[in-house]
């Protein structure tokens, strides 16, 4: 690997610059949180993995066709990754009915329970409400590090672009190492195991999903769906 072709990737008009940006305040971010505000943690992150990509593609360090964000071929997503997301879905939607039923506890002959005053049930909407604001921070969420996801097998793809010994084909290893990249920082994040698997199965499905289509807008929606289809487990009921 040539020096002078190794400085010119860590200047702001090439790719490399901004991955390696992005896992320096990644660092600094987290470590400041954590010790200082952690309350502001879940915040900065969401700015961080929209910033660091946004930056890059303002200043023309970054491809937004190797993203998936521009250039599209809808009949390619069409023909494969539409039918890939409708797959997962359905899979999980069988998940969702297969756990649901045996969640369900046996009968049991109590007393009748009495119907709560109005004052007690509180507001009629309130269930309604809680699953759009669910919906909402999930779209936000989702989209956010979808969008991360994407920026990090872009820049990958387009460093090895550039790199003459790059392994073949260049687009499947910079999908696969860019998920690489990310799984550091899904298993640090301050949530239940469960969580952080289940983001790590997001992670490999949506990169399977941009390997066939090279689509983020197909990725965010498969993303999206999956974190809706399991969200219902953690929500609480009323």
């Amino acid at each position: 690997m040539d020096g002078t072709w190794l400085f010119e990737q860590l200047t702001p008009l090439h790719a490399g610059f901004w991955l390696v940006s992005s896992f320096l305040l990644a660092v600094v971010t987290m470590g400041a949180t954590r010790i200082a505000a952690p309350e502001l943690e879940q915040i900065l992150q969401l700015a961080r993995w929209v910033m660091i990509p946004y930056l890059g593609l303002i200043l023309g360090g970054l491809s937004p066709r190797l993203i998936g964000v521009t250039g599209l071929n809808w009949a390619a997503g069409f023909d494969i990754g539409i039918m890939l997301l409708f797959v997962v879905v359905i899979l999980l939607a069988l998940l969702r009915i297969l756990l649901h039923r045996d969640e369900k506890p046996w009968p049991i002959h109590t007393a009748p329970k009495q119907r709560p005053s109005p004052q007690a049930r509180g507001p009629q909407h309130g269930g309604q409400d809680l699953l759009n604001a669910v919906s909402n921070l999930l779209l936000l969420e989702s989209g956010a590090q979808e969008f991360h996801w994407c920026f990090r097998r872009g820049a990958v793809w387009e460093l090895f672009l550039a790199w003459p010994a790059a392994p073949e084909p260049p687009l499947y290893w910079a999908i696969w190492v860019g998920a690489a990249l990310s799984l550091p920082g899904i298993s640090i994040q301050r949530k239940p195991l469960a969580d952080r698997l289940i983001t790590a199965v997001i992670l490999t499905t949506t990169s399977v999903l941009f390997l066939y289509t090279r689509n983020f807008w197909l990725c965010w929606l498969l993303h999206l769906l999956m974190r809706l289809s399991l969200q219902w487990r953690q929500t609480p009921r009323l």
